[in-house]
Parts: structure tokens; C-alpha cells; sequence
């Protein structure tokens, strides 16, 4: 692997096999110029820049931000892969570094801008959430900063987004109005049965999973292959009326709101496990 450009000691542009790659790893380009060949045993990170427009992209974002940022931003990705337990998209480390640069500036110029998703992102998105507070704490010590942990909600979007299937990285607005669409939908489920969810429940955090999945499918207007079983839906809406009116509530708010269908497949699943939500809620 030859080097063709050498961006800062942790980070160069390679050639191999007619593919251009930029490889991140600790003390990797030190001492080392264009021409040179790379320590493999050094390499923490490989990006391969498929198209011309990713590659200018990603390098002009590597020119221009300090190498101290890019080494919190791999720090963070780090953690959160190993508490997540899961790979996230290549992006995160431009969507998370652009976030963290202008916070600092924001800080620098003591600009607050305060986030209106706090309570939610804290309730639907706690593991990315509890990440978000330590990627703050260590923001703040290595560049001498004090960060409020409200920019902990911030990196947890980031960090849902670059998780999330099919999503590319640059669909922030997704995961932001996944969240509002979970609360509405929650706040029907509440008014409706004129309860308090028993938000530490089991069945409240398998109702969560599936709910985030279904509104991920509204708000990025990917269909649900229908195809059920209408003997059963029927069954279902007749033994469980009352989560049957909710669910018909819940869908003509999307309707509304989204400009989506619920498919009747939808409508079983929702009937169904809120229907599990109330009777564990009850007892």
C-alpha cells in the first residue's frame, strides 16, 4: 500500500490495486511521505472512495479539520461500536466531526443553541444517549471546553442515524422526525387508555423496537410487503377493540401527517402489542 497523500500523522490517502482508500491509524504517516509505503500492522480504519464526488468530499473535510478533532471523532465511533455492538456507517466520521467543530466554535463564541428533542432522545435512544454524555465528558477535557450534556442528544441522533439500514448518513431529519412521530404515536397510546406507560415494562421496550422500525418505514416511506393473514386481523380487531381504535387513531395521523398508508399487516402488529402494553401496564 503506497502512500499518495499525506494528510496529518494519523491519516493518508493510499493507492491499492487502481483503488484510491484513506486509511486511519495511530502514528501511521509519521516520518512518512508520498511514495512511501504504510505499516499495515498500524491501520485502525480503511474508507474506500467509491465516486469521485465522496473522495473531494472526504478529503476537503480532512484538509480542513484539526487533527485533534478527527482523533476525538475516532475515539467516539470507537466506543460507541463496542457499546452498540454494531458496525456504524462510514459517514459518521463527517456527520460527527462537523457536529463537534462548529459546537466548539458555537462554544468559542458563546452561542447556545439549545436542542427542543431532549426528553425523547433520552427516552427512545438511551444506549446512543448515555454514549452521547461520555463523548461530551471527553470532548470537554481534550479541547478545554465545557459542553453542556444537552450536546449529548446531538451526537445520539448522529450516532442512531449512522446505524440505522439503508441510510446513508445523510438523513439526520429521518432520526430527527423518527422521534417526534414516536412521541405522537406514544401520546395517543396515553390519552387513548388514560394511562402512564410503565416505561421500565418489558413490553414497553418491545413496543419501543418494534415502534421505532415502523415509524423509520413512515417517515422514509418504505412500504411493509403485505400479504397477512385477514382472518386474523379480523379476529384481532374484534377480541381487542379498544387497542383497534387506537391503532385507527395512530393511522390517520400518519395519513395525515406523513401522507402514508398503515397496511392492514401494520395495523394487526400495532393492535397486537398494545394490546400486551396495557394488560403488562395493568398488572
Amino acid at each position: 500500500m503506497q502512500i499518495v497523500k499525506v494528510f496529518n500523522n494519523n491519516v493518508v490517502a493510499i493507492e491499492s490495486n487502481g483503488q484510491e482508500h484513506v486509511v486511519m491509524g495511530r502514528g501511521i504517516a509519521f516520518q512518512k511521505r508520498m511514495g512511501d509505503r504504510i505499516d499495515e500492522s498500524r491501520i485502525e480504519k480503511v474508507f474506500t472512495l467509491e465516486s469521485k464526488e465522496s473522495r473531494e468530499r472526504f478529503i476537503d473535510f480532512l484538509n480542513e479539520m484539526p487533527p485533534a478533532e478527527i482523533e476525538t471523532v475516532k475515539e467516539i465511533v470507537k466506543v460507541a461500536e463496542h457499546r452498540l455492538n454494531k458496525s456504524l456507517h462510514d459517514t459518521i466520521y463527517v456527520t460527527l466531526a462537523d457536529h463537534i467543530h462548529y459546537a466548539l466554535s458555537r462554544y468559542a463564541e458563546g452561542v447556545l443553541i439549545r436542542n427542543p428533542l431532549v426528553w425523547e432522545v433520552k427516552r427512545f435512544y438511551a444506549p446512543e444517549f448515555a454514549i452521547g454524555k461520555e463523548a461530551v465528558r471527553l470532548i470537554n477535557e481534550r479541547h478545554a471546553v465545557r459542553l453542556e450534556e444537552e450536546e449529548a442528544v446531538s451526537i445520539a441522533l448522529h450516532l442512531v442515524n449512522a446505524s440505522m439500514s439503508g441510510v446513508k448518513g445523510e438523513s439526520l431529519h429521518i432520526v430527527t422526525e423518527m422521534t417526534k412521530a414516536t412521541q405522537a404515536i406514544l401520546t395517543i397510546i396515553t390519552y387513548h387508555f388514560q394511562v402512564e406507560l410503565d416505561e421500565e415494562s418489558h413490553a414497553y421496550a418491545r413496543f419501543l423496537t418494534h415502534l421505532k422500525f415502523f415509524v423509520q418505514r413512515i417517515v422514509s416511506k418504505t412500504k411493509l410487503n403485505s400479504g397477512g393473514d385477514e382472518e386474523l386481523y379480523e379476529m384481532v380487531k374484534s377480541r381487542y377493540p379498544k387497542a383497534f381504535e387506537c391503532v385507527e387513531k395512530i393511522a390517520n395521523l400518519i395519513t395525515g401527517k406523513y401522507d402514508y398508508m398503515v397496511s392492514k399487516d401494520e395495523r394487526l402488529y400495532l393492535m397486537i402489542h398494545i394490546e400486551n402494553l396495557m394488560k403488562q401496564n395493568q398488572s
